[in-house]
């Protein structure tokens, strides 16, 4: 079984130890801001919609524009340390959350929150590919995402379904599953990512400005339309909310179910033609969608779109492991999270205003232009520097 994994069997145990504790972080998370606060708020706290929204705001400004900070510190303090203290945090903010009578200390918890949050991704994922197997890089980088993500759903759609109808049985599993994962984070306590021998060559920091394009436009781009979805599906398509859950139940399980073999191909190919072409299918799905298929080609359309999203994310992580300095990597890959984190925060505003003046159409096809933009980019990037950059 080894042989058919991407990361080394040495530090197999240690990482699959931080995914569950990772996960389990995360679906505390997202079942905290979106699962309990919603109903626990209003009842418990007696506050309104804009205060406990505001507060998951603040939490998601916090996380993202400390994240180059919180991978340095990660890397060089110790990321079993930063991974206690930000288990240890939230567990702090829940048992406090049932004293916050006033919003100023919902948003102050969570913006306390969201800073020790900032070092998880940027130390988890340049763990992963510190013991990745070499050729396998990509693979590595985009299992362990893919094993961290499902938690977001599980927390959200769990701890929502008890705190509809008990919001204060919410809040006590929230704080057993936190509980859970500070006892699995406290036993990596005293773990270290090791680092790479210095090889005393300056990283060229022009080179990183290949590599924001791609970083603020595969958020930007989806979050244009992320909180129109329904809506747009409803009015411009007559698909109901359930219909839109399988035909994105289609299409991420697409995705992810094609990881194996798009991170194999890039591995063995090259992620040249993986990113510009992901990007592409991308593009062409948003595009196609802003003109109203019918509903043959929605289904055609989800597919292409978990085919489009694979590819692009085994190229993506493949660029990113091939590419980034092994020195003050998760620092580096911080900031990167950190325009990523800035593309989910604008891209609602804009879609919402594009949406507004110009009709429910127009947010799609402003993002299959970014995402086609992307591809074209890249793909002439790669000509014209192709000896510098992609080898």
């Amino acid at each position: 079984m080894f042989c058919y994994l991407p990361w080394a069997r040495e530090g197999l145990f240690v990482l699959f130890r931080l995914i569950l504790t990772v996960g389990l972080m995360e679906g505390v998370r997202s079942g905290y801001f979106a699962g309990l606060l919603p109903f626990y708020a209003p009842e418990k706290l007696h506050l309104g919609p804009t205060a406990f929204t505001l507060a998951y705001t603040l939490h998601q400004l916090a996380e993202n524009l400390s994240k180059s900070l919180g991978g340095l510190l990660a890397e060089r303090v110790g990321f079993g340390l930063t991974l206690s203290l930000a288990a240890l945090v939230g567990f702090l903010a829940l048992l406090l959350t049932p004293l916050a009578q006033g919003a100023w200390l919902l948003w102050g918890l969570g913006l306390l929150w969201g800073l020790f949050m900032s070092t998880l991704y940027p130390g988890l994922m340049t763990y992963a590919s510190r013991i990745a197997v070499p050729g396998r890089e990509a693979r590595a980088l985009s299992f362990t995402f893919t094993l961290v993500m499902p938690w977001v759903g599980i927390g959200l759609v769990g701890v929502g379904q008890v705190a509809a109808r008990h919001p204060e049985a919410g809040l006590t599993l929230l704080l057993f599953a936190q509980g859970a994962a500070l006892a699995l984070a406290l036993s990596l306590l005293r773990f270290r990512i090791p680092m790479p021998q210095r090889t005393g060559e300056r990283y060229p920091l022009s080179r990183l400005l290949l590599f924001l394009p791609a970083a603020f436009g595969q958020t930007f781009a989806p979050a244009l339309v992320s909180l129109f979805l329904l809506r747009f599906a409803r009015e411009s398509l007559g698909l109901e909310p359930l219909e839109v859950g399988g035909l994105l139940l289609l299409g991420g399980g697409l995705a992810f179910g094609l990881l194996p073999f798009t991170g194999r191909m890039v591995d063995k190919r090259g992620y040249r033609p993986s990113l510009i072409l992901g990007l592409a299918l991308l593009g062409g799905v948003m595009l196609r969608l802003a003109q109203g298929p019918s509903l043959a080609e929605v289904f055609l359309l989800a597919a292409l779109g978990g085919l489009g999203f694979s590819l692009f994310m085994s190229g993506w992580n493949g660029f990113l492991a091939r590419n980034l300095p092994q020195e003050n990597r998760a620092a580096i890959w911080g900031s990167l999270m950190t325009v990523e984190g800035l593309g989910v925060a604008l891209g609602p505003v804009v879609g919402g205003a594009l949406w507004e003046a110009f009709g429910p159409h127009i947010p799609f096809l402003v993002g299959g232009f970014i995402f086609l933009g992307l591809s074209l980019f890249y793909f002439f990037y790669a000509l014209a520097l192709r000896r510098f950059t992609w080898n």
